[in-house]
């Protein structure tokens, strides 16, 4: 893109400046001098005399980069990225710092802070005082005069080192720009902050005393380190406290600048301190007018750390500016407010620090009462006074009546009572910010408008009112801004010097795919970014001799003081000359106001704000007037509309927005000011922004799409228009709507005694018609604020293409979304009368309209108010057709030429709009055919369906349908809505929802004809039309509206809808009529009918279903909650025809769980149930077979409160056949039980090795005839009775052993009365078969067999259904679904087995017995659950160790047997197949069933195991352990030769035997350190197999250990090997080396007990038994 660059001075670009080649972004100007700062960060300065061009010369910086300049007293001050500021002198060129520094704080403990450096952004310049703009949006000056807003009113006061200007604390401040005497400020209003008063006692420290590095202000605060800035309150246009009441929709609590002696300004040295000047003697004709309208005549400084917290107010938003002046309460309410405020210790609630400034503004605040005193009657003439006359009179009131409190006050305040300032702050009540030239008091009646101005001959003042009513508040916490809202409030200084507003990018945003989500927040953007834009407030102070201040006035102001006319107007530019300022708002219009710009386009002088008078709206021929003392619109030829301008000495600069430049003000001393266009740029490169001061003017130009521009003055134009309809109609009827919903209509601030008087007969709307009505307005503004976020980003746009600069085009989702739910929502208040205005309504905002909205309506709009207000509320969703008009000109625009990218954007986008548009119209005529209907209804049926989202699409009174074979004296009438399909029999009506109504036709028989059948759930219809095309027509009509039904209702218009409704469906239903769900509401997928699909029902009784029904019932993964009186019974799982089949959960409402498998919802299967809490009496575990409920087959129960563990056969829920009994006291019994009774012969052991066998009783009692035999030998045979805890009474005889004594004393009956392992567990593994598809029997005992009754191939397919099946319910379940890897797919199976093939086979089963989805897995750790739960826990038993051995053997087996019919190429269970391997490195295979299953099963027994194998070894353990501690304790060689380990072995070569005891005596752990550490990781194997291979690399390591000191050829013999073997396994310390021994033993395939493995393993089983049995006493 070509950009030009233009310079001149003055109004004649044929004077031409010499400009930098770099783009110029800031052009600082005096006399004859010029500097510029281009985009590069360099600094120019240009030197003129008269008319020649002059010279232009860089200033060197060095690395600076510049980003802005003023030109200052001979000086340019300019400002780096850095945030720094420099000063240069232009004759000394010399580079001086010039550091911005907050003030040093002193805290209340006596801790000081240096003043930390301010970062600068931008600079102005005026001819006493120059501003900075920092960082943090504050304002810092520097110079003399009431320009600085540091509250002084004299010149000669310099401020020598940049102070803050402390009233705009907590605002941010955009722009601040500089005139000769007086400073303008674009300021952005404070966004709404709602009071909450739990709050109030929050008390934050005083931030502004704060220092860090003082320790107990950081206790004091609790360590919170908060720096930012905190504005305590908001203030109003003028200065003064506000407040609002409750019904307003919020504004901050806002505080006046309070004037005090306690903190004036300081004169700043070049040290950067400040020292306080005494104050001059009060000069009351100083001039300047305080915000109340009397003259200030106290000269006080900025407020710097007097914080008025607790003095916040709620006030009431007014016309113009939303602000209004705190009303006064009575006496008894402001001694209440004073009485009840806590007042902080260290004073900062305090208004006056002496007597002398508390009269003086006493007697300011209470110079109201004279005018309130005027306002009872007549204002007479005689009675109008001047301003000093004013102020006078006001005084001797306060001398002759309240003298008294005024002294009372002064000494209060004066001792330190901080309570003055509150009881004063709400006198100010009325107050006026101009001077009367002619003495005439302010009219100050109760019905004039708040900050309305109105023209007049004399100078225009604004109108304040009493508030009607208001809410006190005892205080509120200080207004903050959050760091996220600040971010989107950021603005920056554009190349114009205007500035930029959060916007989108361009990336991504023209996607047809776009996340909702994304929209939703990008269009959230766009409309916060307009409400930023449009809610800016101008402020300005300093001198106002020529009316610069835009007040209305010549007074001048050394506080800030809002210009009230251009609040919420959306400024986004302000610019000074150097008596004149001007603002520019975003819907291109400028205001202007100063000297010589009075109706420069030759207009009358009015206030158009003020007037209402529509912007584009020419005025009449009229005097010229020399001074404007507040904002005028200034006319443009042709009505151009603005995009930029720039102000200098004595003129404007204005660039239109198609390009053209406009010079306002006086070409020549004796013209007066004029508006005329100069000639800059051409047709191809058109003028975008400009830059001026003093007399230099630079303005760049480039091209503009002429579709561009004509899309930019059609937004401003339509921006304006929505501006002035929010400002003049949606704002106050959002009020009235607001006070309505609350109940509050009795008073607002827009409603007059005619209005109530009016509305009594009216009847009062339901809350939803209100509600309905905010929520239209609200979207109305956020319509108005999209529009405003648009032309934002198309001024500060500045691609070539076409398509990325038009948003509708580049944002086209974001802007579509923000209509769209505009038209959703006009559309549903259109359908309910919502457009339609009572009277109350009608009186209180359409009839106080200005004049000028009538231009605005048709005539044939203007026949009712309400008509009158809906075609402005309908306006936007005329605009859309405008925006698919505007597209599709675009599209077919022959005369420019498009790239076919940019085309098919512009495509796209007309194909949104367009949809939009046609959406709109259909849904606007829905609205309005409604509101028809709901008009001539019955009452009943509109209280009853009318809704603000429903819409009527076919009436049966204007397109006849009927019931088939109706009566003929029946009376039937349909009507169908969006939603619903309503049947209407006489005065009674029924619904049908159309989301579950399918529709079909009925063929024509004889029977009917034209009929169309509808399913409901639980019901029928058939329905019959006169003709085949009505038949046709509701078929379609009800199709439709099945469809939006189904469809989301607020998109219904702009979703792509089905040819026909989908089948299957989400909805909800509440049955009445259907017997299972009778009252029961569904909530879920549907499908012709029918309950299909995920979906929850839920019963009034508390009964609830949530998961999958198929055909109406519950099928699938589902979790159903039954209450009772007990609590909630859950049962959770599959579910199938309404029954739990299959495994799942039941937790009944005591408490208990049951998991396991079930049948027709009942424990079915293998299960386990839990019983009561761990520490309750009942609390047991019970591990097994259950048949319809009940126990039923193999079974555990764990007894946990009694310690005991029964282990056999089920029946009917009690003990029935074959079992034992384990207790926690050692006592082991088994036996035959009989209805949970133990009877018959029986076996009982005890924990001393005693045992008996005879007859048994329940309960494990002596019942009978028997033989009790001890381990001595010894035995009592006769009749037994009672118990062994209790005693036993013994009839028999005493045998003495002869026999030598048996330890383990067990008897030949033991084992005898338990269940086979064979017989345990059969339920797990049969289910496991079931989803294979294997049939068990004799045919699984060989793989031929197997497959001759099903087919390999089958099993696998089975299998990957399974699997399948499980990852479904896993993903449902909302678990994380296992990656199979593999274990799927069906491996490739050879006939003969392999090595490679083995092992394939090896690593499939690994991964699957470690996968919970695989059948094979869900067998493995159901196996092992319940071998845990009847071996783990409290009552581990070592009895039961053999038992423990069998069913790992049984486990062993029964898989390997599944394992085999999926590869039937493994060898037999009782088959050893060596597989050799073809790599040397790897050792050969013999293929057991230990070998195939032991690496999976094992590990996840072992814990239990080898529980039970300690216990079981435990005496001999212990003897073994005694003596290995002994040993333990000798050094090695003492150890070595207690052992008879060969010196050969240890002893270092070439020294004796006495030398060595010398040097290693004391050493230990120091020999065959490998092999000790080898034989140590015993116990953290699991298998044998991997047991006996550790002994083997043991014995290797220590062969290595020999080889390498006596040479590699050397020979073991046992007598060498034994000695040393034994010393590793004294050092490798195994704590239980008996029970490791053991469990390789039992589990140890009998192939590799064999052999050199063989000979290791029994090595170490004799040095076990050598340490065991050796004497203790048998030690060196």
């Amino acid at each position: 893109m070509m950009v030009a660059t233009h310079g001149w001075r003055g109004g004649d670009p044929k004077n031409m400046l010499i400009v930098p080649t770099e783009t110029v972004i800031r052009v600082a100007a005096a006399d004859d001098l010029t500097v510029f700062v281009t985009a590069g960060g360099r600094l120019y300065v240009g030197q003129y005399n008269g008319q020649d061009r002059g010279t232009l010369q860089q200033v060197e910086l060095g690395s600076r980069c510049v980003r802005d300049a003023a030109v200052y007293k001979g000086q340019v001050v300019f400002v780096t990225d850095a945030g720094e500021v420099f000063t240069q002198d232009l004759e000394k060129k010399e580079v001086h710092p010039l550091p911005v520094l907050e003030p040093k704080k002193t805290c209340t403990h006596g801790q000081e802070e240096k003043g930390r450096r301010v970062r600068v952004r931008s600079v102005a310049a005026g001819s006493d005082h120059v501003l900075f703009l920092s960082n943090q949006d504050e304002i810092w000056v520097q110079g003399r005069g009431p320009a600085l807003g540091l509250f002084t009113n004299k010149i000669e006061n310099e401020i020598t080192n940049p102070a803050r200007v402390d009233f705009f604390k907590g605002r941010r401040v955009m722009q601040v720009e500089a005139g000769a005497y007086f400073t303008v400020a674009l300021v952005e209003a404070l966004p709404p902050v709602h009071h909450d008063p739990s709050l109030e006692s929050d008390h934050l420290p005083d931030f502004d005393s704060y220092v860090r590095s003082c320790e107990q202000c950081r206790q004091e605060t609790g360590d919170r380190v908060l720096f930012e800035d905190i504005d305590e309150f908001d203030k109003c246009p003028l200065g003064l406290l506000v407040r609002k009441d409750a019904f307003t929709d919020g504004r901050s609590d806002l505080l006046s600048p309070a004037p005090s002696r306690s903190s004036r300004n300081s004169v700043f040295h070049e040290d950067g301190e400040s020292s306080d000047y005494a104050p001059d003697e009060l000069d009351p004709t100083s001039g300047e007018v305080s915000c109340d309208g009397t003259t200030l005549n106290t000269p006080v400084e900025q407020r710097t750390g007097i914080e008025l917290k607790e003095m916040s107010r709620v006030h009431k938003q007014s016309e113009g500016s939303d602000f209004e002046v705190v009303d006064c309460n009575d006496e008894t309410e402001i001694g209440k407010e004073v009485s009840d405020r806590k007042l902080s210790s260290s004073g900062t609630s305090s208004l006056f620090i002496n007597a002398d400034a508390a009269r003086q503004f006493i007697s300011r605040q209470l110079s109201w009462m004279t005018a309130t005193s005027i306002e009872q009657g007549e204002l007479l003439a005689d009675e109008r006074v001047n301003n000093k006359y004013h102020i006078d009179s006001a005084t001797e009131l306060i001398k002759e009546n309240v003298a008294s409190a005024a002294n009372s006050a002064a000494s209060l305040v004066a001792t330190g009572v901080r309570t003055v300032s509150d009881k004063v702050g709400q006198l100010s009540r009325h107050f006026s910010s101009s001077e009367v030239a002619d003495g005439e008091l302010h009219d100050l009646s109760p019905d004039s408008d708040p900050f309305i101005l109105e023209s007049s001959s004399q100078t225009l003042k604004p109108k304040m009112s009493k508030s009607e009513t208001f809410n006190t508040s005892t205080g509120s916490l200080p207004r903050k801004l959050s760091e996220e809202h600040s971010r989107k409030k950021t603005h920056t200084r554009t190349a114009s010097g205007g500035l930029s507003f959060p916007k989108l990018g361009r990336d991504g945003l023209l996607a047809l795919d776009k996340d909702p989500k994304q929209v939703e927040k990008n269009s959230g953007i766009i409309v916060d970014g307009g409400r930023h834009i449009l809610n800016t407030e101008v402020w300005a102070w300093g001198s106002a001799n020529k009316g610069q201040l835009g007040l209305g006035d010549l007074s001048h102001r050394s506080t800030p003081t809002s210009v009230a006319t251009l609040n919420h107007m959306g400024v986004t530019k302000v610019v000074c000359g150097s008596h004149h300022s001007a603002a520019l708002t975003i819907d291109g219009e400028v205001f202007v106001w100063g000297e010589n710009f009075s109706s420069h386009s030759g207009g009358t002088q009015t206030n158009d704000v003020a007037n209402n008078q529509s912007p584009n709206k020419s005025s009449t021929t009229a005097k010229v007037e020399p001074t404007v003392g507040t904002p005028q619109r200034l006319e443009l030829p042709e009505g151009a509309l603005v995009r930029d301008l720039a102000s200098g000495d004595n003129f404007l600069i204005i660039i239109s927005v198609d390009g053209l430049v406009y010079y306002v003000g006086k070409l020549r001393e004796e013209e007066k000011t004029a508006v005329e266009q100069i000639p800059v740029g051409d047709a191809a490169m058109r003028c975008r922004s400009v830059l001026c001061q003093c007399d230099s003017v630079v303005c760049t130009s480039d091209e503009m799409h002429p579709q561009v521009i004509t899309f930019l003055q059609e937004e401003m134009k339509y921006l304006n228009l929505l501006k002035f309809v929010a400002q003049h109609v949606v704002k106050p009827f959002q009020q009235v709507t607001e006070l309505t919903v609350r109940g509050k209509t009795s008073v607002t601030p827009y409603r007059d005694k005619v209005s109530a008087t009016n509305d009594k007969n009216c009847p009062n709307e339901s809350n939803q018609l209100h509600q309905t009505k905010q929520v239209l307005l609200d979207s109305y503004l956020d319509v108005t604020h999209a529009v405003a976020s648009s032309i934002s980003d198309m001024l500060d746009d500045q691609a070539s293409d076409v398509t990325a600069v038009i948003p509708i085009i580049r944002q086209v989702e974001e802007y579509k979304s923000i209509y769209q739910k505009y038209m959703n929502i006009v559309c549903d208040a259109l359908a309910i009368s919502g457009l339609t205005l009572s009277s109350k309504e009608a009186i209180t905002v359409i009839e106080k309209c200005p004049p000028v909205l009538s231009s605005l309506v048709p005539e044939s709009k203007k026949k009712t108010n309400s008509e009158y207000f809906a075609h402005l509320i309908l306006r936007p969703l005329q605009h859309v057709h405008e925006y698919a008009d505007f597209l599709m000109k675009m599209k077919q625009d022959s005369e420019t030429y498009y790239s076919p990218f940019t085309l098919d954007k512009i495509k796209i986008a007309h194909a949104h709009w367009k949809q939009l548009s046609n959406a709109a119209h259909k849904s606007q005529v829905e609205a309005e055919s409604t509101k028809a209907y709901w008009e001539t209804c019955s009452p009943k049926i509109m209280e009853a369906l009318a809704n603000p989202t429903r819409r009527i699409l076919r009436d049966s009174r204007t397109n006849p349908i009927n019931v088939h074979n109706a009566g003929r004296f029946s009376s039937h009438s349909f009507v169908l809505f969006t939603d619903i399909l309503v049947h209407i029999q006489y005065s009674n009506f029924s619904t049908y929802s159309l989301s579950t109504m399918w529709v079909e036709p009925v063929p024509n028989t004889s029977n009917i004809q034209n009929g169309i059948h509808i399913t409901l759930p639980e019901e029928t219809l058939t329905l019959a039309c006169p003709t085949s095309s009505d038949k046709s027509q509701w078929i379609y009509a009800l199709q439709e509206g099945i469809k939006r039904s189904v469809m989301s209702k607020g998109d219904s218009g702009m979703q792509v809808m089905p040819r026909a409704p989908p089948l299957i469906r989400s909805a909800s239903h509440t049955f009445t009529k259907n017997a299972q769900y009778k009252d029961a509401t569904y909530n879920g997928q549907w499908f012709c009918g029918k309950l299909h699909g995920e979906g929850t029902m839920a019963w009034p009784d508390g009964r609830r279903y949530e998961g999958q029904f198929r055909q109406g019932v519950y099928q699938g993964l589902g979790r159903l909650e039954v209450p009772s009186a007990g609590g909630v019974t859950v049962y959770e799982g599959m579910w199938k025809n309404g029954k739990l089949e299959g495994k799942g959960i039941i937790r009944y409402a005591n408490k208990d769980v049951y998991i396991g498998y079930l049948r027709e919802s009942q424990p079915h299967g293998h299960g386990e149930l839990k019983k009561g809490r761990f520490s309750s009496q009942a609390a047991s575990v019970y591990t097994g077979e259950w048949s319809n409920g009940t126990k039923h087959g193999y079974g555990v129960l764990d007894e946990i409160a009694q310690g005991e563990k029964y282990l056999g056969m089920w029946q009917n829920n009690n003990r029935h056949g074959p079992g034992m009994v384990v207790t926690m006291n050692g006592v082991y019994y088994e036996g035959n039980f009989y209805q949970n009774k133990l009877t018959g012969y029986g076996l009982m052991m005890f924990e001393d090795k005693t045992y008996y066998e005879g007859e048994l009783g329940a309960g494990g009692t002596f019942a009978g005839r028997g033989t009790l035999r001890y381990p001595s030998g010894d035995s009592i045979e006769g009749t037994f009775s009672g118990s062994w805890e209790d005693g036993i009474k013994i009839n028999g005889m005493l045998h003495k052993g002869i026999a030598p004594p048996d330890e383990e004393n067990i008897p030949k009956s033991f084992g005898k009365f338990s269940v086979s392992a064979s017989q345990k567990w059969e339920c797990i593994l049969q289910e496991c078969r079931d989803k294979l598809g294997i049939s068990s029997g004799p045919e699984m005992n060989t793989s031929k067999q197997c497959c001759t009754n099903t087919s390999r191939f089958q099993i696998w397919d089975n299998l990957a259904t399974q699997l399948e099946a499980e990852k479904q319910l896993a993903s449902r379940q909302g678990g994380t679904v296992e990656f199979l890897d593999g274990i799927d797919r069906i491996p490739e199976l050879k006939e003969e087995l392999d090595y490679q093939h083995f092992m394939d086979i090896h690593t499939y089963l690994g991964r699957a017995f470690g996968c919970r989805l695989h059948p094979l897995g869900q067998l493995l750790l159901s196996l092992v659950d319940a071998f845990r739960a009847t071996y783990g826990g409290v009552v581990a038993h070592p009895r039961l160790l053999p038992y423990a051995v069998q069913e790992v053997h049984s486990f062993t087996s029964r898989l390997f047997e599944i394992v085999r019919v999926l590869f039937p190429n493994l060898p037999g269970e009782n088959e050893n197949l060596l597989l050799e391997s073809e790599n040397e490195d790897e050792e050969d295979i013999v293929v057991t069933p230990a070998y195939v299953i032991h690496p999976w099963l094992l590990p996840h027994l072992y814990s239990p195991l080898s529980t039970l194998y300690v216990l079981y070894h435990q005496p001999k353990d212990e003897e073994y352990w005694q003596r290995l501690l002994k040993w333990n304790k000798q050094p090695d060689t003492a150890l070595m030769t207690f052992l008879g380990v060969d010196v050969k072995f240890w002893l270092p070569e070439g020294t004796s035997l006495i030398e060595s005891s010398r040097t290693i005596g004391t050493v230990k752990d120091q020999h065959f350190t490998e092999a000790i550490e080898t034989l140590q990781m015993l116990s953290t194997s699991f298998s044998p197999r991997d047991k006996l291979n550790l002994i083997h690399r043991t014995f290797q390591q220590v062969s290595k250990a020999v080889m390498t000191k006596l040479g590699s050829n050397y020979l073991w013999s046992m007598d060498d090997l034994f000695p040393v073997f034994q010393y590793v396994v004294v050092r490798s310390r195994i704590q239980h080396l008996g029970a490791e021994i053991q469990l390789i033993d039992d589990l140890l395939d009998p192939h590799m007990q064999h052999g050199e493995l063989g000979i290791m393993f029994t090595t170490l089983r004799a040095c076990y038994y050598q340490i065991q049995n050796e004497k203790v006493s048998h030690m060196l």
